[in-house]
């Protein structure tokens, strides 16, 4: 029999490895478990923290708390595991209308938005190769990271100090008494942050999780030469040597991590609004987000089982919630109080 665990964890995408890190930070011993997916949301998710979104251009949920705590996260695990994952680079938002030019003016008196809405250029600012006829407003304070990247480093690091195993969870092999059994470990706790598939976790059945599949390309483009980031209904990053990410849809019916023709041909319409330069596929990924009806993630114990535990539903913005909610999370597992209702798993 192993030594005596504080907590076993399920899962090792954004949100199990952020949980992993704050609970170490804690002098917890824990046991992360998990079988490498390439094709698992955190291995291909775009990354990007927007600080303000859509066509009416609002703030982000909590997104001033939020952004500094993931930079400095952020920033910390980069020196830990001696390797560059995270960038910070300003978003152009193309603009469709007047009323895009009139909405961004307004807000920007706002002193709310002050720290996120810069300045507006013409798009031969930008680039001649795009389409913006009403030009593009500067949000400020974005940023996007490399999740693969961050993902294989702290996995290596787990796996260097033997607080891995590479397989992928049977339930079968899990009793629940006092404690956690599983396959010889024993734990006070378990925390399941499978992503999407918690929606085949026997012990989390109820939660209606909305999932989401989104594809993504991967595009060279050698006379783009674009210096921030992208936005017009998709987002497309640069990633050096003329090569960008473009990305990504939004499909609600299909649960396969498989691309398609209609997403790529999706994303390719939406870009050729954008750009009128030549570019080449490099790359096509699809991948399913573990998204949830109202936006937000969901966090907390079993209602029957107290050493049960999730922390999932991070959606499309795992990279800006999940320090900090794993922060929250790790407080709460210790402290035991209670989880604000927008974000429990008792809302369910």
């Amino acid at each position: 029999m192993s030594e005596q665990l504080d907590y076993i964890i399920v899962g090792q995408g954004i949100a199990g490895s952020m949980v992993a890190h704050f609970l170490l930070q804690k002098g917890k011993k824990i046991l992360v478990i998990d079988q490498y997916n390439p094709t698992s949301s955190s291995n291909i998710a775009a990354g990007v923290v927007n600080p303000v979104t859509g066509r009416k251009m609002v703030k982000t949920w909590l997104i001033d708390d939020l952004l500094p705590f993931a930079k400095k996260t952020y920033s910390e695990l980069e020196k830990q595991l001696q390797v560059s994952f995270f960038y910070e680079n300003d978003i152009y938002k193309i603009f469709s209308s007047a009323e895009d030019i009139e909405n961004w003016n307004v807000k920007k008196t706002e002193t709310a938005y002050h720290d996120y809405l810069g300045d507006i250029v013409a798009a031969s600012e930008i680039n001649p190769h795009i389409k913006a006829p009403f030009g593009a407003g500067i949000i400020k304070q974005c940023c996007w990271m490399d999740v693969p990247v961050f993902t294989k480093a702290y996995r290596a690091f787990l796996l260097q100090h033997q607080q891995l195993i590479e397989e992928a969870f049977e339930f079968s092999e899990l009793s629940i008494t006092d404690e956690i059994q599983y396959k010889g470990y024993s734990a006070q706790n378990i925390i399941f942050c499978e992503g999407f598939k918690a929606y085949k976790n026997p012990l989390f059945s109820w939660i209606p999780f909305a999932l989401a599949k989104g594809e993504q390309l991967l595009i060279q483009a050698d006379e783009l030469n674009l210096d921030k980031m992208l936005n017009r209904n998709i987002i497309i990053i640069p990633k050096g040597d003329n090569k960008y990410s473009v990305g990504s849809t939004f499909i609600w019916d299909d649960v396969e991590e498989t691309v398609t023709e209609g997403g790529r041909t999706e994303i390719l319409n939406k870009l050729n609004k954008v750009i009128d330069e030549s570019y080449q596929i490099v790359e096509e990924k699809a991948a399913i987000r573990p998204a949830m009806p109202d936006r937000r993630p969901v966090i907390g114990k079993h209602p029957k089982y107290k050493h049960v535990f999730i922390f999932n539903g991070m959606g499309t913005k795992g990279v800006s919630l999940s320090p900090y909610f794993a922060n929250y999370f790790s407080d709460y597992l210790e402290q035991n109080f209670d989880i604000f209702k927008e974000i429990s798993v008792n809302r369910f």
